[in-house]
């Protein structure tokens, strides 16, 4: 079995996937500021629901993004974390695959701009909505990355172990400096 998070939109989802017969267990909660609370919470439904437990599970699946900087994080340390307590391996997809891994998919960056990924070629900033794509942000219809996606592409997925898990991003956070730098004690 497979439990799979994704983290890096507003929507928070988590899905349980066995071999044969795809997912079995997929939900998801609007989470702008308790990513981790709504994974635990759907994580603990789903297993309750389906009567599975985490002795099942040989992969642990995240969302490496692009997206929310703590969002992103809090999906692959999740993965991570329960990876690493249950002697598992990990797999990672970026959230272009999870809302579409063959067609042209945009993502919302900074005020204005969209990163496109268009298939056989690396994402690039673009202003504005891209058209015929694929994807969510101001005016678009929304198609958020969902982990229950992770079905459809496991299998080009290489597993690895959980250290080796991190996300993806495409620009560095935007955090600001201190004006006047620490000094040391």
């Amino acid at each position: 079995m497979t439990i799979a998070f994704s983290t890096s939109s507003p929507l928070v989802s988590v899905a349980l996937i066995t071999g044969l017969e795809g997912c079995v267990w997929e939900g998801s909660e609007p989470s702008r500021a308790a990513a981790s609370q709504a994974c635990m919470l759907l994580l603990g439904r789903g297993l309750a629901e389906t009567g599975l437990d985490l002795t099942q599970v040989e992969i642990f699946a995240a969302d490496l993004g692009p997206g929310s900087f703590t969002g992103v994080r809090v999906g692959v340390v999740i993965a991570k974390t329960l990876a690493w307590a249950n002697g598992q391996m990990c797999v990672g997809a970026d959230a272009f695959d999870l809302i579409d891994p063959d067609g042209v998919v945009f993502l919302p960056s900074r005020k204005g701009e969209f990163f496109v990924r268009e298939p056989g070629r690396s994402p690039f900033k673009l202003v504005g909505t891209p058209e015929g794509a694929t994807g969510y942000g101001p005016g678009a219809r929304d198609r958020f990355p969902l982990a229950s996606r992770f079905a459809g592409i496991l299998g080009r997925l290489t597993p690895i172990k959980p250290e080796e898990l991190v996300p993806g991003y495409l620009i560095e956070p935007s955090i600001s400096q201190p004006n006047k730098p620490l000094s040391k004690i």
